[in-house]
């Protein structure tokens, strides 16, 4: 009994690990863009009600740590008149296709491989092949990852530090392609990118929510000051948009 207690201990370390590491703390000027692998994309938000050390805590879908999670900052206010807005090219989805069966892999041998060891007849062989199996996916990850560095915009010592955690902590290795992805640091506006890159009826479903942050941003200001003013603009601004996708 006792036994079987420190191997479900085991499981639920290795379950809460991986959820640690796929959270992030956002501010409220932060949202993500994730995309999947066939190039559609979302909108996502920290938590609106709850808030840790002053920031929305975030965490991606624990089911799909094959797609890539970009992180990028909203303006909050209408756009300047002048001047086009600064376009972001969202880098190839190639290699992330590429990693994403391998970071499957290592979920299988971490959550499925594993757990068979230790919690049927399979025993130490199941165990084995987990481990196994993990390593090799895991290693060969990181090797597409040194080669595809340049196109996943990583530096050596990136990719060094990736390999290190990814090796040294199995569950992180799960993690693999949002660590890529975060790295990435957009630098368009969030709401123009997001406009621009999800699909119309996503977009309109996406757009209240957008709408619901200025309100909550405006609770927060007193009545009349330049950026309480500035935040009702861009809230009507955005009503209008919604109105005219209805």
């Amino acid at each position: 009994m006792i036994q079987l207690h420190a191997e479900a201990l085991l499981v639920a370390a290795m379950l809460v690990l991986y959820l640690y590491d796929s959270a992030q703390l956002l501010y409220s000027n932060e949202g993500v863009l994730a995309a999947t692998l066939g190039g559609r994309w979302s909108l996502h938000f920290g938590a609106e009600h709850y808030t840790l050390r002053g920031k929305q805590p975030f965490i991606p879908n624990p089911l799909l740590p094959h797609r890539p999670v970009f992180l990028l900052h909203w303006k909050q206010q209408l756009p300047a008149a002048k001047g086009a807005p600064q376009r972001w090219t969202p880098p190839p989805l190639g290699p992330y296709k590429v990693l994403a069966p391998l970071v499957w892999l290592m979920a299988l041998a971490l959550f499925g491989l594993i757990p068979a060891g230790l919690f049927t007849r399979y025993g130490n062989s199941a165990v084995a092949a987990g481990i196994l199996l993990f390593y090799a996916s895991a290693l060969l990850a990181l090797a597409v990852v040194w080669f595809k560095r340049h196109a996943l915009q990583l530096s050596p010592r990136q990719v060094g530090a990736l390999a290190f955690e990814s090796l040294t902590c199995p569950p992180f290795a799960l993690n693999l392609i949002r660590h890529i992805s975060w790295n990435v640091r957009p630098t368009e506006d969030l709401v123009s990118a997001s406009r621009r890159l999800l699909r119309k009826d996503n977009w309109s479903v996406t757009l209240p929510a957008v709408i619901k942050r200025i309100d909550n941003a405006l609770a927060y200001e007193d009545e009349g000051t330049p950026r309480a003013q500035t935040l009702t603009e861009f809230q009507a601004s955005l009503t209008r948009e919604l109105n005219s996708l209805a």
